[in-house]
């Protein structure tokens, strides 16, 4: 293969990570995804440049880049116009790019606290012995983590709690308090200094595990009890944080689409033209990517065994037209640069006589 051809294309495929790392480095790593684009901003220029540089050129891989783009872009229309309908249905735990939105917004904490202040609502209308058991899962939860993300979790329930009449917010506490004797002395000493702190008007910073910690070890709600509770704190959020649901749809669809072209750009840069078995394989690698990542991305959540059904067709509508996009208008010229295209180039030159 040619060194230069090589080193252009890892360069984009390199330059492609940001929208899709931002993500996963937030929600699974704990860190914020607001500072992770803005350091990882000189990477998409480094994909700009290169598309500048082969025109300039006449370097084909522009051909790739070009189309890749405009294969993703359509893409995420064709995604959402299943994933949308599914939304409708209730097959989604959210509109997932209004999800995007709130991290982007560094408003996800505010929103999961918020989740959970209604969820301890919810909690307070079950009968007394689903009550007592929902409680004592969270507070075996309580007991498990550490000190900061506790005092976050008990903030978040202490907001509940406030949001209830005073008679039901006696009965929780109560409820509580009996629990808390169910726990080893030193589990309890723990959950009851952090509450007492709390209460004391202690910090309560909305700062959580991170998901893959907190996947292992919160309890979990089923998906439609999150989806109800999520139509109560998804607004309380953007009051109180003075955003507009407007603000919120365009930073997450801005974000969503921008996963999805550099999808578009990382197909057309591996498989050139491709073929339609390599765009469905794509689509379902992409639709495993995210059945995996989804748990630990939002992992209050009990997903239902359906789950999986409506963001596969989704994916495959993706598949079709970044298939088609990269068959129809990719070049043979531009597919000779994408990496299947210089595998397969290397080895007719070793099989070549002489």
């Amino acid at each position: 293969m040619r060194m230069k051809d090589c080193l252009l294309l890892l360069a984009s495929l390199v330059s492609l990570a940001p929208p899709v790392f931002a993500l996963a480095a937030d929600r699974i790593l704990g860190f914020s995804a607001r500072g992770v684009l803005l350091v990882s901003v000189p990477l998409l220029l480094v994909l700009l440049a290169i598309f500048v540089y082969a025109l300039r050129t006449r370097h084909r891989i522009h051909g790739l880049i070009l189309w890749g783009l405009v294969g993703g872009l359509l893409g995420t229309v064709a995604l959402d116009a299943v994933r949308l309908v599914g939304v409708r249905l209730g097959a989604f735990p959210m509109d997932m790019p209004r999800m995007f939105g709130l991290i982007g917004g560094g408003l996800a904490p505010e929103f999961q606290t918020n989740t959970m202040a209604t969820l301890v609502k919810a909690t307070a209308d079950l009968p007394e012995e689903q009550r007592r058991e929902v409680m004592r899962r969270r507070l075996h939860f309580l007991a498990s983590v550490d000190e900061t993300s506790r005092r976050a979790f008990i903030g978040a329930m202490m907001k509940g709690l406030l949001d209830l009449p005073p008679e039901k917010r006696m009965e929780m506490i109560s409820t509580q308090m009996s629990l808390l004797g169910e726990l080893d002395p030193e589990a309890s000493g723990w959950v009851s200094a952090s509450m007492s702190t709390v209460m004391g008007g202690g910090p309560a910073l909305p700062v959580f595990p991170s998901g893959i910690e907190l996947y292992l070890r919160v309890p979990r709600v089923p998906m439609n009890e999150f989806r109800t509770a999520a139509e109560f704190s998804y607004p309380r959020t953007l009051d109180e944080a003075m955003w507009s649901d407007g603000r919120v749809a365009a930073l997450g669809y801005l974000w969503h689409f921008m996963i999805g072209a550099t999808l578009g750009i990382a197909y057309t840069l591996l498989f050139g033209r491709g073929r339609w078995l390599w765009a469905f394989g794509w689509g379902a690698f992409v639709w495993l990517a995210m059945m995996l990542l989804m748990p630990v991305m939002m992992p209050m959540i009990h997903f239902p065994w359906w789950f999986p059904a409506v963001p596969f067709v989704a994916h495959m509508a993706m598949a079709v037209a970044i298939g088609g996009v990269a068959l129809r208008f990719v070049k043979p010229e531009a597919d000779a640069k994408s990496f299947v295209g210089l595998w397969r180039l290397d080895r007719q030159s070793a099989a070549a006589p002489g």
